[in-house]
């Protein structure tokens, strides 16, 4: 702020932010509107104007404050994951922006947009904190990013997909003293540690008559991690479908599809440094799929927050929505984790839904403590009665199964 003004740093915050939770597709006509209702008068072409005065710089750095400062500290009641000190779970999720940002935010090239842009993001998951969210051009690819390895504490347990193995990063979370699960990387070079000698897994499943198998194995030629080897084998039915959509990719693309690489879709292949008295086998392939959580929160944050969807052609306003959707989906996350798992889990469609209709009361109480925490109890009464899962009296939840699994801890 350069002069004395009702519009301060935080009603500009304010505006953006609730004004795009309540309602996504809002204009900068709605947002004049929702500045009125927190007694700031200004028009149109008064708020236009301010998007160039550093806008998205402010912006940019209010999301990284809100990622560092809102972070719960009691983790989910679950004994499997307490084991741990944080479960940080890294994906990317990408959308296009306008041709005009194409030189700050390259696509990828192909027949997608020509300019996109992705967004990294560490999440702490059992604790419900986004740790992180780093943008950049759609053309950067995911193996490449080590920034949560770089953030990993002692004691914590890192999932990701493949898109994100690489050997350099693996070391980098060993020797921070925490743990990591991946799917193994067919082609990834194995070394049996007894013989120092190169391990032919392939040949090693073709010959095995069991469903499930461990070996300890070095993965890496030069650089090399010790590690768990974790092999579960598939059922017909899953392997048929799974070659079914392989020969389809490449009949798309003019390919043949190698026998080998058919072969390989008999397993599911997972490596790991937990050691064995923290996860089973059968726990490692559970636990895992909390990295489909991740997902679901992208899918959130498109289908609810619709921060993929853009509005202007300008860098200024385009970006400043953007980080304004993102600044309240870390806002949404860190009120409602508390109510993330008690006896039922929480709906994260349900609760955003409920959370953005209190949106603007939200903002109008921020400057006094007593109508905030009467207007936070309030919405967790209603999140309990109207924002849970509905029961499911056949499919267990990810959760729900992870709770049985850890009751043998207890």
């Amino acid at each position: 702020m350069q002069r004395l003004s009702k519009l301060t740093g935080l009603k500009f915050v304010e505006i953006w932010v609730m004004g795009f939770l309540e309602k996504p597709t809002a204009s900068l006509n709605y947002l004049v509107q929702v500045a009125a209702d927190i007694e700031v008068s200004i028009t149109k072409q008064g708020l236009q104007d301010r998007l160039a005065r550093g806008a998205v710089d402010f912006l940019t750095a209010v999301l990284k404050r809100c990622a560092i400062q809102l972070r719960n500290k009691v983790p989910m009641d679950l004994s499997l994951l307490k084991q741990f000190n944080g479960i940080q779970i890294v994906d990317s999720s990408g959308f296009g922006l306008p041709d005009s940002l194409q030189s700050e935010f390259p696509g990828s090239g192909g027949d997608g947009p020509k300019s996109a842009l992705k967004l990294q993001v560490i999440w702490d998951f059992l604790h419900g904190n986004l740790l992180d969210i780093v943008t950049q051009g759609g053309d950067q690819p995911d193996q490449l990013f080590h920034q949560h390895a770089l953030q990993i504490l002692p004691g914590w347990l890192c999932l990701s997909d493949l898109g994100y193995f690489a050997l350099e990063t693996m070391a980098i979370i060993a020797e921070a003293q925490a743990y990591f699960i991946s799917r193994w990387l067919t082609g990834c070079g194995l070394v049996d540690p007894a013989t120092e000698t190169k391990f032919d897994l392939l040949a090693y499943l073709q010959d095995t008559t069991q469903n499930q198998l461990e070996l300890n194995l070095w993965v890496g030629l030069q650089k090399r991690i010790a590690c768990r080897l974790l092999a579960i084998r598939l059922s017909p039915e899953i392997v048929e479908e799974k070659r079914r959509q392989l020969r389809e990719k490449a009949r798309r693309k003019g390919r043949v599809v190698s026998a080998t690489s058919l072969a390989w879709l008999e397993w599911s292949i997972f490596i790991t440094n937990v050691p064995l008295d923290r996860l089973t086998l059968e726990q490692i392939s559970l636990v895992y799929r909390l990295r489909w959580q991740i997902e679901l929160l992208f899918k959130l944050w498109k289908s609810e927050c619709q921060i993929d969807r853009i509005a202007g052609r300008l860098r200024a306003r385009v970006l400043c929505e953007i980080y304004a959707k993102l600044i309240g989906s870390v806002l949404f996350q860190y009120v409602s984790f508390p109510l993330r798992w008690t006896d039922r889990e929480l709906s994260p469609v349900k609760a955003i839904q409920t959370f953005r209709r209190y949106a603007l009361q939200l903002a109008k109480a921020l400057q006094d403590s007593d109508q905030l925490d009467a207007l936070l109890s309030k919405l967790f009464e209603i999140w309990k009665r109207c924002g849970l899962k509905d029961k499911h009296l056949i499919q267990l939840t990810t959760c729900q199964r992870i709770a049985f699994a850890g009751q043998t801890l207890t």
